[in-house]
């Protein structure tokens, strides 16, 4: 984006009342703003803006993602999702949605403030934030329509990004914009595309296999193992490297990682992270409920949620002092250039794409890459 543009929009006011303040966050797809909802009597009150990018609301496929984003967000009523307030179109023809502020860092700036002052992440601060994380995914799996019939919503994009963490040691999901929801009047994803943040995604998904609530169990394991070991579980010098080791599915010992866990600790984790979605846990609220166990009470929720709101401010003050970004005020539903679709030429030989006649297309914000 250029400066004339962020200029322009800055301080705009859309549908008489959401004042755009300040660019906070940019992806392909969409911008997000810090902004204002203006009301009667001089009322105001802090929002988080995502704006659809002008060259994409011509687009029928992202408008359609985009306004799934925001029924789904709004149907997601619960403590640990950021809400969605509003859902707009104005006179040009941009879309906005409107959610909740959160002020914090999301997991990867708290992470990166307690690597970089050479601290570790205490383990049971990094259970309370998995406990969070669960509650969240439960609601959204075990959600029903008005009607009472289940009408689960898989997320398909958790990530140490799209978990927020408050000054008030909140822990928020965020970004429902991959979701897969059961009630959905069409399809959002092509047959053989796959979508969510390449590092996090379960075994199945890069095997072409069904998504299902697992998947997103797969992806908080990923996510503990990494927040507790202080590195990215899959991880390698390319992509093609990280999609191959996904698929192979090999977990090093997270006891050989970090010493002092407790063993049921790296049991829980371990257990979240089977290659099988059916040797996983049965639900995110029985993860949620061994994860709680294993604190053993030893500190009250009220505690535990004062620690991490401490922890959380201390994270962002360091990478304030020092410079570095704080992954910008916990921003809701920021696009990400980590985010990855992949389009499969042939699912039936999708595991064999090491062979030049089942080529693999993998799309990236940032790169193309095809993989003979």
């Amino acid at each position: 984006m250029t400066e004339r543009r962020k200029t322009s929009n800055q301080g705009r006011v859309v549908a008489g009342k959401y004042q755009l303040m300040e660019l906070i966050g940019e992806g392909g797809m969409a911008t997000v703003w810090k902004g204002k909802s203006h009301g009667a009597a001089g009322f105001a009150r802090t929002v988080a803006i995502k704006k659809m990018k002008t060259d994409f609301r011509q687009m029928q496929n992202y408008i359609d993602m985009f306004v799934e984003e925001a029924r789904v967000g709004a149907e997601m009523q619960h403590s640990n999702i950021v809400q969605v307030f509003d859902f707009l179109r104005d006179e040009e023809g941009s879309y906005y949605l409107v959610m909740e502020w959160v002020d914090g860092v999301d997991l990867l700036g708290f992470l990166r403030g307690f690597r970089r002052s050479g601290q570790v992440v205490p383990w049971g601060l990094i259970a309370v934030i998995g406990i969070g994380a669960l509650r969240a995914l439960a609601a959204a799996h075990e959600r029903v329509d008005a009607h009472g019939k289940p009408a689960a919503v898989i997320h398909r994009d958790v990530s140490p990004h799209n978990l927020l963490l408050s000054t008030r040691g909140e822990v928020k999901l965020t970004d429902f914009g991959l979701a897969l929801a059961k009630d959905r009047g069409m399809a959002m994803t092509d047959p053989g595309m796959v979508k969510g943040k390449l590092s996090y995604l379960a075994p199945e998904i890069v095997r072409g296999q069904p998504v299902s609530p697992s998947t997103d169990l797969f992806a908080v394991g990923s996510i503990l193992w990494e927040a507790l070991a202080g590195r990215t579980l899959f991880d390698g010098e390319d992509d093609m490297e990280v999609f191959r080791k996904l698929r192979a599915a090999i977990v090093p010992p997270l006891d050989q990682e970090r010493a002092g866990l407790p063993a049921s600790l790296v049991a829980l984790v371990h257990k979240a992270l089977s290659e099988k979605p059916e040797d996983r846990f049965a639900s995110a609220r029985e993860f949620a409920h061994a994860l709680s166990i294993l604190l053993g009470g030893a500190q009250s929720s009220g505690d535990a949620q004062l620690l991490l709101g401490r922890a959380v401010r201390e994270a962002k003050e360091w990478l304030a002092k020092k410079g570095f970004e704080p992954a910008p005020e916990a921003t809701p539903g920021q696009p990400s250039w980590q985010s990855v679709e992949m389009k499969f030429s042939s699912m039936s030989e999708l595991p064999r794409v090491e062979e030049d006649e089942h080529s693999v297309d993998i799309w990236f914000s940032r790169s193309d890459i095809k993989v003979p």
